[in-house]
């Protein structure tokens, strides 16, 4: 998973034959580059820093700043204002996954591949944050290794300036411009991390590599807008990502941008008053090859009604639960867990919802 421009997180799929071009959609200015589908290394580098924690990246020198449940780690740049949002994102997530508690407070966390997330004691997320492109460059270089990268992808993310790991514990952040050695001064990248953070204790706890778009990207625009109180979404077109020769150099081109820096409640609302609804089977299936901006709101207001109070959230927690445990995140199971029989009920009360002053 890779986030974009100051808050993008883009997901990068790969089929048989020839690969197609990519359009990127992201929270504020765009974010959703998750799961890539890349054949992932099983072993990760471990080597201790003097903490309980595993070091996943010993190539750079890093200091560390604990919180309750996440650890920082930063080379040439500070902690703030990560770790203040760091936690306030792992609060939102835990009023809604109270199994958050036990995994990391047991250190009973299980990485999708197996084995403990952490290595003794209470689990941390991390969060790495380096200010020097160079810097992100070599920590690029050494999770394109675990998991062959191919070039294109490695373009892509050291232009980008972030990426997540795929077992779900950690996020590596660039504060600088990625492109630049010496990082060209730090920018905010709260919406990125924030986005990230929520997504992935959202995976964690589903103990998945890969789930849905809509899960995924949902889950990060819902933790957006709890934690900073809006969201939005732009795209960014890679279609030069695919190209005959990937070693070529990757042109990002912005795209349109759906009412940037605006309360998304308010504008899906008025969406929905004027029937311009997206369908539960349109929402489950969304794409980041085709997704539109009405569909990247509709994305987020369905994961809001789906955890929209404690009875909902309980019923999400129940499908996280299921999904923990084999079952494949289909519409069958959404339906089933939260009591719809069709799609047509759960869509009616979900625009109802949609509707109603609740939807803030």
């Amino acid at each position: 998973m890779i986030c974009l421009g100051s808050t993008l997180s883009l997901e990068i799929a790969e089929g048989p034959g020839k690969p197609r071009s990519l359009i990127i959609a992201a929270a504020r200015l765009l974010r959703y580059f998750c799961g890539m589908k890349i054949a992932l290394a099983a072993t990760i580098m471990a080597t201790s820093i003097g903490s309980s924690q595993t070091a996943h990246f010993p190539v750079l020198e890093w200091k560390e700043k604990e919180s309750d449940h996440i650890m920082i780690r930063t080379h040439g740049t500070g902690t703030d204002p990560a770790r203040k949002y760091s936690e306030k994102t792992y609060e939102v997530m835990e009023e809604i996954l109270p199994g958050l508690t036990p995994d990391f407070g047991k250190n009973e966390f299980r990485a999708p591949g197996g084995g403990d997330a952490g290595a003794n004691g209470q689990f941390r997320f991390t969060t790495y944050l380096v200010e020097a492109g160079a810097d992100f460059q070599q920590l690029v270089t050494t999770e394109a290794g675990r998991n062959n990268w191919p070039a294109g992808n490695i373009q892509i993310v050291n232009q980008v300036g972030n990426f997540t790991d795929r077992q779900n514990r950690y996020l590596v952040i660039c504060k600088g411009d990625p492109t630049t050695s010496s990082g060209g001064g730090e920018k905010d990248r709260t919406p990125i991390l924030v986005h990230s953070t929520g997504s992935l204790l959202m995976k964690g706890r589903s103990r998945q590599a890969q789930l849905p778009f809509w899960m995924t990207a949902g889950m990060g625009y819902y933790a957006e807008h709890m934690v900073l109180d809006k969201c939005s979404v732009a795209y960014l077109d890679f279609t030069q990502y695919y190209q005959q020769d990937p070693n070529e150099q990757v042109e990002i081109l912005k795209g349109g941008v759906l009412a940037l820096g605006t309360d998304w409640a308010r504008t899906l609302r008025d969406l929905c008053k004027k029937g311009q609804r997206e369908s539960l089977e349109k929402t489950l299936a969304a794409e980041i090859l085709t997704l539109s901006p009405n569909e990247s709101g509709y994305l987020f207001a369905l994961t809001y009604f789906l955890v929209s109070d404690e009875e909902m959230a309980k019923k999400y927690q129940t499908f996280l639960k299921a999904i923990r445990g084999g079952d494949s995140p289909s519409k069958e199971l959404l339906l089933s867990t939260f009591g719809y029989a069709t799609d047509a009920e759960l869509e009616t009360a979900w625009y109802e919802w949609m509707m109603s002053r609740k939807f803030k």
